[in-house]
């Protein structure tokens, strides 16, 4: 059997580079966590390192056993704390992966207004593409995100965010409780990057409507954008909430309101089921009661896949 002392020594060679760095990482003799890691490479039977000049590089074994060690580590920590909570009668500690944007508008809130139901102990920002591999390895045990999760996570959607123009009070739009995408579209835009969900959102709506705009302004980062909407220089395209006294005017479709779906996901044989599942639950009625209670509003998402939840 493989004790986790020693995948943890592994794991901070990896980390370090070398043997005589993760010594002095884990505070172990240099001497002694060569000989736990020759032990190891023959217990397994592998050699898990090249040899070779600089620094230590992963043979190919190596690289496949590395996915494994982090998990088995991963859920050995998240076995003692769950061990050490419920030993003082507190809830389990949960950390969701998540967005930015969903950081901020979302789960910020939520948390601001004291609607918690269950042990959430950590948000890890990640980019929308990569939040549920962080919960795949094992360092977030929920991920919320604008994607829907792969089909071996359980799914759950937590709510529909409207994207909306962003325009300054003296900007026209800014006296209109909605604005039709045929009129959107001829307006100077300031758009994210395709790989932001309300641009992929606002796309795939004027694709589907037949429409075009021309020449927008690009941007990496949300506030970049809506700094510039609040200078006069065009009208953001966005999810997030307005700062700098931006008017959010919804966007109207032929189906409702354009809108980009929120997903959690999480691993179905998660330790902590109940409790990840409660605290979805909780995230969701937050989303629905307190942040779009609209209900009279029909919010459609064309990146909605129906057959998914």
């Amino acid at each position: 059997m493989v004790e986790i002392r020693v995948l943890r020594y592994f794991l901070a060679v990896v980390d370090h580079g070398s043997v005589t760095a993760a010594a002095r990482a884990v505070r172990v003799a240099q001497p002694s966590l060569s000989r736990q890691l020759h032990n190891l490479q023959q217990k397994l039977g592998v050699e898990l390192f090249r040899r070779g000049p600089g620094a230590l590089r992963l043979s190919v074994a190596g690289e496949r056993f590395l996915p494994l060690a982090r998990d088995l580590v991963a859920r050995a920590d998240q076995a003692s704390s769950v061990l050490r909570h419920l030993a003082r009668g507190d809830d389990i500690p949960l950390t969701i992966a998540a967005p930015a944007t969903t950081i901020a508008d979302v789960l910020a809130p939520y948390l601001a207004g004291r609607y918690l139901r269950s042990g959430l102990n950590d948000i890890i920002e990640r980019d929308t593409r990569t939040v549920y591999d962080v919960v795949q390895r094992g360092d977030a045990d929920i991920g919320i995100s604008t994607f829907p999760p792969p089909g071996s996570m359980e799914t759950r959607v937590i709510g529909r965010a409207p994207v909306c123009a962003l325009a300054s009070p003296e900007h026209p739009l800014a006296g209109q409780t909605q604005v039709a995408l045929a009129d959107l579209v001829r307006e100077s835009l300031i758009l994210m990057h395709r790989n932001n969900a309300a641009r992929l959102a606002f796309d795939t709506a004027t694709a589907g409507q037949g429409l075009a705009y021309v020449d927008p302004r690009v941007v990496s980062v949300t506030s970049v954008a809506r700094a510039l909407a609040a200078s006069g220089q065009g009208v953001a395209v966005l999810t997030d909430q307005p700062l700098f006294n931006l008017i959010r005017v919804p966007i109207q479709i032929p189906e409702g309101i354009l809108a980009v779906t929120l997903y959690a996901g999480w691993d179905p044989d998660h330790f902590a089921a109940p409790a990840v599942s409660a605290l979805v639950d909780s995230i969701s009625d937050y989303h629905r009661n307190v942040l779009t209670p609209t209900a009279e509003i029909t919010i459609a998402d064309p990146l909605h896949t129906p057959d998914r939840p």
